[in-house]
């Protein structure tokens, strides 16, 4: 029991085996994050040997504690043992590595268990709680604000889609070729702020977090693990997406939280006096009907 080579997340090392080796060789056990992490250490050694934790973590946009495990599975006692390993066979400057990914005998297949166990790691890490607390507030909100850029704008655009279908005040923000000031001067503690934060943000996510705080607005963010260590103490709703990646990333677990958030707001509004989500719906499918605006 207390022989730490038994540890459950430990691989066992083989004699001179170098850690790019030992990447490709333990990569289909490692879970989303740790791939993620994987994957970028093969493509920054060179960070590797010139970052400690704090940096790699923020370089990578991997967490400290994702980095610990993915050290421990490929078998090092800590970062300190990996970073020497990876000295013995990589110099900085030199040409980095990359991840290489045999062909999977059912891509469809392995695409499904993949976004499955991608969801249920997202769905096991939510506080229903805390989730049902920010869609009662979501429902007295005077105006939600969604807010998201590059990769997020589109999940941003669909829940926007999605809300408008429940109530009014719901906007997108900000508009195609405006600032952001302008946009949130006016909000307050009457208003819900929700930020999709996933991969590559731009620099203004913090700010922005914090100018809507300063202002006493509700704030939720939807991103990934790395959004989490970037809002440590800071007074935020956080729906952790567990994004699952092979050559690219797949963004299903995003989805699937504005689709939840959806559910819940209309559940909640169903039980609120004045509210009438099924009403409302079938008021915009007569809209439809009278502009001509979907095909028969």
């Amino acid at each position: 029991m207390a022989d730490m080579n038994k540890e459950k997340n430990l691989s066992p090392s083989i004699p001179d085996e170098d850690p790019a080796a030992r990447i490709e060789r333990c990569y289909p056990s490692l879970t989303a994050t740790e791939q993620e992490a994987a994957r970028y250490i093969l493509g920054h050694l060179t960070d590797v040997l010139l970052s400690n934790s704090t940096e790699l973590s923020r370089l990578s946009g991997v967490s400290q504690p994702t980095l610990s495990r993915l050290y421990r599975k490929l078998g090092y006692a800590n970062a300190g043992e990996f970073r020497r390993s990876v000295r013995a066979i990589h110099r900085p400057g030199a040409p980095e590595t990359e991840a290489k990914q045999d062909l999977p005998d059912n891509p469809v297949i392995e695409h499904m268990r993949r976004d499955e166990a991608s969801l249920e790691r997202t769905i096991g890490n939510l506080d229903p709680t805390a989730l049902a607390s920010l869609c009662s507030a979501m429902a007295s909100a005077r105006r939600i604000c969604i807010f998201g850029a590059r990769n997020s704008y589109p999940i941003a655009l669909h829940l926007r889609e999605q809300l408008l279908q429940l109530r009014d005040g719901i906007e997108l923000l900000p508009q195609p070729g405006q600032s952001i000031a302008e946009e949130i001067v006016g909000l307050d503690g009457r208003d819900v702020a929700i930020i999709v934060a996933v991969r590559r943000r731009t620099a203004l996510f913090l700010p922005l977090v914090d100018a809507l705080d300063a202002r006493g607005v509700r704030i939720a963010v939807i991103g990934d693990s790395s959004a989490r260590t970037r809002l440590l103490g800071r007074n935020v709703n956080i729906l952790e997406a567990d994004l699952s990646s092979r050559t690219l990333t797949s963004y299903t677990s995003a989805f699937a939280l504005a689709a939840l958030i959806t559910d819940m707001l209309s559940d909640t509004l169903s039980h609120m006096q004045g509210h009438d989500p099924a009403g409302r719906i079938k008021a915009i499918n007569t809209a439809f009907d009278q502009l001509g605006e979907l095909e028969e």
